[in-house]
């Protein structure tokens, strides 16, 4: 992200601005109000960070100025002060403040609100996107989904000789025959249950575009619930009226209800989506009306909602995550898909297809499966089902190049699996496997930087922590010493 970077303090500013340059952000230092508006006016941010307590004029007033200036995506002001004062961080947000921070800040902290600031950004750009190119960005992403189907359709039907998906088991035979049944009835909503890796967007399609209509006209618009913050939700489901909260695009914006308006809404990781909004979707799904965020106006819409999840939802209602009501409404239509585990029909078809196609696109000689590297693909556990499988098949396509799969070719990828354990855990084989991973100590930083040539990435991954807890931790270490 662009981020400019207000405090009147050198040491503070210097050491906040390298911090964030390590993660790898473009910082713009300045040392008071005036001049930062003055930047502002002139150049593109995504955040500003921003201390409170400045001679001349305040953080607060920061905000207040920027907020009055006019801009494509305004960017978030995040302001922090060392001071501990709850009047001061209520003043802060009024005035428009996306988040408060106090010091010494708190670099796990200040990266958390980052990623939040980042997400932000990337959501107001695209509802800026979809206000001004509404009916061209439809048009897109139908068309988007429909190539993706139609690619599908063509590689299953080259496999297995059918016109819509292959199908090896009776347990998908089943699954594929209820979603024809599904795709016959848009009044009624369907949940699709299965574990992560099962293709529960792949059946939701089915029942979108049917079999004989891949070019049907209705759109089809996806929501993973799981990845948007509960306090954005509302506004990218609905949508929101012009100046409807601090930030707002001053058309208001358009959500993903209108976007699958007369097609279908896929919500998938259902079980993700806040309790206090779960009202508001059944009044859509029973009513077909809703209301847009700041908005007066009862708004119709004419959509099917599919929903996906891979958790219990009996068991979130049990502990008050998931509304009943909401449950009950959407498993009219219920389709489970079984794990690949419990399918072994597939196992091996599923495997082949996927190779061949993949070592198409890559000119390998991949053609068939050896019996043995067979009897290896069915005794896998296959956790990450059709996924895990796909993903097999493509690094095998990349690392190997033979007419027949052998086991060999495949013990491959299962070794990398096993590399991926961490560290401590490989140590030692009398070591439990959920015992907590020992904090590397400065000597082991040094000691991993020392023998990866100074290479962040490597000596991370060598201490079994994340490259951005590396970050941290350097930064940390420099901050102590300056002080």
């Amino acid at each position: 992200m662009r981020i400019l970077l207000v405090d009147d303090d050198a040491p503070t500013r210097d050491s906040l601005a390298e911090y964030l340059t390590l993660l790898g952000h473009a910082v713009t230092p300045c040392a008071e109000a005036v001049s930062a508006l003055n930047i502002c006016r002139n150049h593109d941010f995504e955040m500003v960070l921003s201390d409170i307590q400045m001679p001349g004029r305040t953080g607060i007033e920061l905000v207040r100025d920027i907020k009055e200036l006019s801009f494509t995506t305004p960017p978030d002001v995040v302001l922090y002060t060392g001071h501990a004062d709850l009047e001061l961080a209520i003043g802060a947000l009024r005035a428009g403040a996306y988040d408060y921070l106090t010091k010494p800040i708190n670099l796990e902290e200040l990266a958390a609100v980052l990623d939040r600031v980042a997400e932000h950004q990337e959501l107001l750009r695209e509802n800026e996107k979809l206000t001004d190119r509404f009916e061209e960005v439809v048009a897109e992403a139908t068309s988007d989904v429909r190539a993706e189907l139609s690619q599908l359709r063509e590689l299953f039907a080259q496999q297995a000789g059918l016109d819509n998906i292959g199908i090896f088991s009776e347990s998908m035979w089943e699954v594929v025959n209820q979603a024809r049944l599904y795709h016959e009835d848009r009044d009624m909503p369907v949940l699709i249950q299965g574990e992560t890796g099962v293709g529960k967007d792949i059946v939701a399609k089915m029942i979108h575009y049917g079999e004989k209509n891949p070019n049907s006209p209705r759109p089809f618009v996806d929501i993973n619930c799981a990845a948007l913050p509960a306090n954005l939700f509302e506004s990218e489901l609905f949508g929101y009226e012009a100046g409807a909260f601090t930030g707002s695009a001053t058309r208001g914006a358009r959500g993903k209800i209108d976007l699958a308006k007369g097609g279908t809404l896929f919500l998938d990781e259902i079980g993700e989506i806040p309790v206090e909004l779960q009202a508001k979707l059944l009044r859509v799904i029973e009513n077909k009306t809703f209301y847009r965020v700041g908005g007066l106006t009862k708004v119709e819409t004419d959509i099917r909602i599919i929903a996906a999840t891979n958790l219990d939802l009996t068991e979130r209602i049990e502990k008050g995550l998931f509304r009943s009501d909401l449950y009950y409404r959407l498993r009219v239509g219920s389709i489970i898909v079984p794990p690949l585990r419990e399918r072994s029909d597939d196992i091996v078809p599923l495997a082949l297809l996927f190779l061949r196609a993949f070592a198409e696109k890559r000119g390998k000689a991949f053609t068939d499966i050896s019996p043995e590297a067979a009897a290896v693909l069915l005794e896998h556990p296959w956790s990450g089902n059709v996924r895990e499988l796909k993903n097999a098949m493509e690094w095998i396509s990349v690392m190997h190049d033979a007419k027949l799969l052998l086991p060999e070719h495949i013990s491959g990828f299962f070794a990398g699996m096993q590399k991926s354990v961490p560290v401590q855990e490989r140590s030692s084989t009398s070591r439990k496997i959920d015992q907590p991973k020992k904090r590397p100590t400065e000597e082991d930083i040094d000691g991993a930087l020392a023998a990866t040539n100074g290479n962040k990435t490597k000596a991370a991954a060598h201490l079994g922590i994340s490259i951005r807890m590396l970050y941290y931790r350097l930064a940390a270490r420099k901050q102590n010493d300056s002080e």
